[in-house]
């Protein structure tokens, strides 16, 4: 299996707004060849390029709600930090799960391509995180991904590990520096990229002494060496790298980076504040968006049992901070106190709590507990913190895990039975190392987890036997009754420990686990074996740097301890799963299950509220939306405010009441703007997922037209002539497509009088970024893919009619070319496409299995956000609920049922129906019907796309084309004798008055 990397538009937009901020700026060459080309990071156009991004002035990116503000810091802030040097800093906020590592690898690609960059550091705070970047930068996957995009460059990296000090031969530089460092310009296809954690950099042995060889004649100190290089820094998990932390300051101090990229889903706080210590953020895939879009999983939130009042609890009075350093513990059933020196063992509070000692008293290494309690677990409690014995108890334990197999078996089935397998995995937080792998790989924990999975396997395996009938019934036997016979292969761990292990077979499940995802993710080895590990143990360490796709669960054997992020709690299993070709899987609904215990029964709530938060979002109505809202439902604003007020869905200050959050979305979905959507976070343990049932009989009479709707197509393009290809480099060259670029440089002067700020231009200067000839050619190549020879053939018939400047041949050309190749490539192919059926002998789609057989039901996320279960479900309707996405929406559904016309009609699942679009990506419709003519006399299949806006002028460009070529798409299967119409349907639109006008 390989795994196979898709283009996604949102990781696409990242990496323009990156490439935006470094649009028409002033670079010149290094003062040698190893050196990055340079700029100056306080150049005004910096400035003017983040604000054009945060504002949304750049086609296809989003404004950013963010301080507008070039630098952060004032003045009195670098005085006391002492920042002697500052680069540019650009933010790039992406939900885990979304792609980062994905986005600053090709990030580097692009900016060497357009800006001829070459020297990148990426600093990570892990070792796996560290070890999770190498294995994708240098997997076969990535190298074929990247090699197909950028034909005239490659990546080289080089990982910095830890350096022993040797008493013996000279010292030499690491190799990896070396290496990296002595990569030239002249080496045009080559990107260098040196890769460390904050730990290498801080190292003085390998960082800050001086070594017996000298390099470019100069540098016997690395840091000098990575310096002179003038890197460009990307940073992953920023929040690990605070103004404050030793790591960023050392960077700054002894690296002196031209530009600092700072890529992560969490961002750190300022100093003694709530607000977060954005630089210049660029771009913001917050959580919200991230969950809506469907680009991640959903995340369905399991406890087990309940806090009941003879539950012992036991909290954490005071501690001595003096030695000898104590702390006091109170049972709060009885009253007793004992207290607690470092080292002794907490069972002698209660006997749930074996194994577990104070490791530490005073300063510790959490974020928000600065001074506490470390448990010999990693849990570190503040004063006032309850720990509950009950849930470190081996009877419990054993619960959580007997819920997890439950769990696990559930969705391996449902993933196994598919034409396209999808490997599940569950991964397992545990309290103590020791407990997994004991003295020979043998902890007491890992027995009690196999025990209790032979169980499970030889009853999975019993009830298979008793109904095998299908192939892939037989299958998944085999694959049972392989993983029961090699019980010990099915988990694995990896633990901070094991990278100094010489055991054997540990170092093969690490090696698993951590650096061979594709061997993880197959259902077989290269000879055809089963390869059934799919039980991962961990300590909470593993929380960042590691994730696998199809991790499905994560169980929680022990508390995180502080309030850490919700988020990153359950980022290890957000990301969309693989099938057992590679291919992610991003068409249907999928959950996390996360397993806690009873202690953290209100975490789905606070997730919610976290994603909101993020979102840059609170539970509250703006007066301009209660406005709007009242306008289109044609209610006096005060009355309908009124009638919300009434029904407990908000309070006097317009806040969402949370507990009936649900139901009011449901209503009105007009006021879920920028929040998340219902059903994305579930609390499983008081409500199940919603899957909405298909009415069988209602399928059978949509089954020819959801056949016909779920062949597939291809999608081909006419092939233009020469003299076609001619014809338009004239055109776009008669656009106007170079132009001098002028940058003027502005002071700001404050006046004596008023002390008014003033900016008047007291300069400017022309942007050269000059590029050879050849150089031109291969990129309007490589965006167009006009042959290179026609392309120069244009070029000099264009100077015949029109001289062409020196200076013509700049990057500001090439991206104003591509702008007018775009305009003319809609223009021109719209008429000019057409689309191939592909025979398939699949038959398994959103609505029907691998046999054709329609399934029970459907995840509701897969057809609408809102389900109302006090509207009547009408008959006609496929399914056995109200589900719909808009009031639109619900409109359509609710008048569709005394439509006579009408036999039957439903949603469309979420991108089960993917119409390629002549100019990139896909378009889905949203509602199919089945309807007869007025005199019955036969049927016509009707699909709809409904669009939220009121006027044909309301829609953007890109919208009038997927509409124009889905009008295509249907017309080709109208051709081929099916009866089907295409129609769109705006807010105005009413779906009574396209039916009439269908069937009269």
């Amino acid at each position: 299996m390989k795994i196979k990397l898709k283009i996604l538009q949102h990781q696409v937009d990242s990496i323009n707004a990156i490439k935006n901020v470094f649009k028409n700026i002033k670079l010149k060459n290094g003062k040698d060849i190893y050196q990055n080309p340079i700029f100056d990071p306080k150049d005004n156009k910096f400035i003017e390029n983040i604000q054009k991004i945060q504002n949304g002035d750049i086609e296809g990116l989003k404004k950013i709600n963010v301080p507008k503000k070039f630098d952060n810091s004032s003045k009195k802030e670098k005085e006391e930090k002492k920042i002697e040097y500052e680069p540019l800093v650009i933010d790039v906020k992406m939900e885990t799960g979304t792609g980062k590592t994905y986005c600053y690898t090709r990030m580097m690609y692009e900016l060497h391509k357009d800006y001829g960059f070459n020297k990148f550091i990426i600093l990570v705070p892990s070792t796996p995180i560290k070890e999770g970047t190498k294995n994708f930068i240098l997997s076969d996957y990535s190298k074929e991904h990247f090699n197909d995009i950028y034909k005239e460059s490659y990546l080289k990296l080089e990982v910095l590990n830890a350096i022993k000090n040797s008493k013996k031969g000279r010292k030499m530089f690491p190799q990896s520096i070396s290496d990296f460092a002595r990569g030239s310009s002249l080496e045009k296809k080559r990107i260098n990229c040196l890769l460390m954690t904050d730990k290498m950099l801080l190292s003085k042995p390998t960082m800050g002494n001086e070594y017996d060889q000298v390099l470019f004649g100069n540098y016997t100190i690395p840091y000098d060496v990575l310096k002179n290089v003038r890197p460009i820094v990307i940073i992953d998990e920023p929040h690990r790298f605070k103004e404050e932390n030793k790591a960023y300051n050392r960077l700054l101090e002894k690296i002196e980076p031209l530009a600092i990229v700072r890529f992560g889903a969490t961002f750190p706080k300022k100093e003694k504040s709530d607000e977060t210590d954005y630089k210049n953020l660029i771009y913001n895939l917050n959580s919200v968006e991230a969950f809506n879009s469907g680009l991640v999983k959903g995340v369905a939130v399991q406890t087990l049992g309940e806090d009941k009042k003879n539950n012992e609890k036991i909290k954490l009075m005071s501690m001595t901070k003096t030695k000898p350093k104590k702390v006091k513990f109170k049972n709060e059933k009885n009253g007793r106190e004992i207290e607690l020196s470092i080292e002794e063992n907490l069972s002698e509070i209660s006997e749930e709590f074996q194994g577990i000692s104070i490791e530490a008293i005073g300063k510790t290494e959490d974020s928000i507990i600065k001074s506490g309690v470390t448990l010999s677990n990693g849990q570190v409690l503040g004063t006032g913190d309850i720990l509950y014995p009950t849930i470190y108890g081996n009877n419990y334990q054993e619960l959580m895990l007997s819920q997890a197999l439950n769990n696990h078996f559930k969705q391996e089935k449902e993933n196994f039975f598919r034409e396209r397998k999808i490997k599940t995995l569950s991964l397992f937080f545990i309290d103590s190392v020791n407990s997994y792998r004991g003295e020979n790989n043998d902890g007491y924990l890992r027995l009690r987890f196999e025990k209790l999975l032979k169980n499970k396997l030889e009853e999975e395996i019993k009830e298979i036997s008793e109904n095998l009938k299908t192939d892939i019934e037989k299958e998944y036997l085999e694959y049972l009754e392989v993983s029961l016979k090699n019980i010990n292969e099915t988990n694995g761990g990896y633990f901070s420990v094991d990278n100094s292990t010489k055991d054997e077979d540990i170092q093969n499940e690490v090696d698993q686990i951590l650096k061979d995802k594709e061997k993880l993710l197959s259902f077989k080895d290269k000879n055809n074996n089963w390869n059934i590990m799919r039980f991962i143990f961990s300590k909470w360490t593993l929380r960042e740097g590691w994730d696998n796709p199809n991790v499905f669960q994560i169980v929680k054997l022990r508390s995180s301890g502080s309030e850490i992020s919700k988020l990153q709690e359950v980022g290890r299993g957000l990301r969309l799963p693989v099938d057992e070709y590679g291919n992610r899987v991003d068409n249907e609904e999928f959950y996390l299950t996360y397993l806690i215990d009873f202690t953290e029964k209100d975490f789905a709530n606070k997730l919610i509220e976290e994603i909101n938060f993020d979102g840059n979002k609170i539970l509250k109505i703006s007066d301009e939306l209660l406005s709007k809202v009242a306008k289109e439902k044609g209610k006096n604003k005060s009355v309908f405010f009124g009638e919300l007020l009434t029904s407990e869905y908000i309070d006097m200050e317009k806040n969402i009441n949370l507990d009936k959050r649900e139901e009011f979305f449901t209503k009105y979905p007009e006021f879920n703007e920028g929040l998340l959507k219902n059903g994305k976070v579930i609390d499983e343990t008081t409500k199940p997922r919603d899957v909405i049932k298909i009415r069988k009989e209602r399928f059978n009479e949509l089954k020819f037209l959801w056949e016909k709707l779920t062949q597939k197509y291809y999608l081909q393009i006419e092939s233009l002539s020469d003299e076609e290809i001619l014809e338009a480099i004239r055109k776009i060259l008669s656009k106007g497509v170079y132009d001098k670029e002028i940058v003027r440089a502005t002071e700001r002067k404050i006046s004596n009088e008023n002390f008014e700020i003033k900016e008047e231009v007291v300069g400017h200067f022309e942007v050269k970024n000059i590029i050879s000839y050849n150089e031109f050619l291969k990129k309007i190549h490589n965006a167009t893919n006009f042959p290179l020879t026609l392309i120069h053939k244009g070029i000099i018939k264009f100077n015949k009619y029109k001289k062409i400047e020196k200076d013509f041949f700049d990057l500001k050309t090439v991206e104003k070319f591509i702008v007018e190749y775009q305009n003319w490539l809609e223009e021109t192919f719209l008429e000019r496409f057409t689309y191939k059926k592909i025979e398939t002998l699949s038959k398994e789609t959103a609505f029907t299995d691998i046999y054709g057989n329609v399934k029970e039901g459907i995840l509701q996320g897969n057809i609408g956000v809102y389900k109302d279960d006090g509207q009547k479900v009408p008959e006609k309707f496929l399914f056995d609920s109200f589900i719909y996405d808009s009031t639109k929406e619900k409109e359509t559904i609710e008048y569709s049922n005394s439509i006579k016309e009408i036999v039957v009609f439903g949603k469309i699942p979420r991108r089960s129906i993917q119409i390629p679009l002549y100019f990139g990506g896909t378009t889905s419709p949203d509602f199919m019907y089945v309807l007869k003519r007025k005199d019955n006399s036969y049927e016509i299949n009707l699909i709809v796309e409904t669009k939220g806006v009121e006027k044909e002028s309301g829609l953007r460009n890109e919208e009038k084309l997927k509409i124009k070529n889905a009008e295509i798409f249907f017309k080709i299967m109208s051709d081929e004798g099916i009866n089907i119409k295409f129609r769109k349907q705006l807010k105005s639109n009413d779906i009574s008055k396209i039916i009439e006008d269908i069937t009269k």
